[in-house]
């Protein structure tokens, strides 16, 4: 039976542990709806800006195209969110040569989600180094599109499922901000390419950010 959808309800988008951290499966959370047809080219860059801005207001970080940063600084974010789930986002710092990184979720006390005023709370935890070292690391990002931007097609068509999370890859070196994102049920060449260097981060930090095509 043909079903005619007039309006879709689409959750639009686009981790190494701490000594005695376990980071929580994330908490299920309401989708941003927007009308939207199946087939349409991928959001703009200006569409997702909006959205990774609403995303770093609700996490409790500063909004990174805002960050104001030397051609020696370089700052990357990885972002899984805007579907059912509360948004998990990990963060690269390199200042001069010397990279930091941290993991964004939500707080969890007592294996249960910490909650105030009914929306859910944040913790920005550093992490330690990545296991295979920051060379090893840094140089498969840059075999995989992300450098001092990034490197990586977009979809050339947008087909949202309303429970779909989206992938988000962030960057920003001086002036230059730059975004792509993805939904998990992509099937083009690069935005697999984005999966694999989110699934290599879960790997390399220990964290669960919930990417998996």
């Amino acid at each position: 039976m043909k079903t005619i959808v007039a309006l879709m309800a689409v959750g639009f988008i686009v981790s190494c542990s701490t000594t005695g951290t376990q980071f929580p499966t994330p908490l299920p959370v309401s989708s941003l709806s927007l009308p939207i047809d199946e087939g349409l080219p991928p959001p703009s860059y200006e569409q997702m800006l909006l959205q990774v801005t609403r995303l770093a207001k609700e996490v409790g970080i500063p909004n990174l195209k805002d960050a104001n940063l030397s051609d020696a600084q370089t700052q990357f974010r990885l972002w899984m969110g805007l579907g059912l789930i509360t948004p998990r986002c990990f963060m690269l710092k390199i200042d001069n040569g010397n990279p930091t990184a941290s993991f964004a979720t939500v707080k969890i006390v007592g294996n249960k989600g910490v909650f105030l005023n009914g929306n859910p709370v944040y913790v920005n935890a550093p992490l330690n180094a990545p296991h295979s070292g920051w060379a090893t690391f840094l140089a498969f990002l840059r075999q995989n599109g992300i450098d001092t931007s990034i490197n990586i097609a977009l979809d050339k068509h947008y087909k949202p499922d309303p429970d779909q999370e989206s992938l988000i890859l962030e960057m920003k070196t001086g002036s230059r901000h730059t975004l792509v994102h993805y939904i998990n049920s992509t099937v083009a060449d690069d935005s697999k390419k984005a999966f694999a260097v989110c699934e290599q981060i879960q790997n390399e930090f220990d964290i669960q950010v919930g990417c998996k095509l």
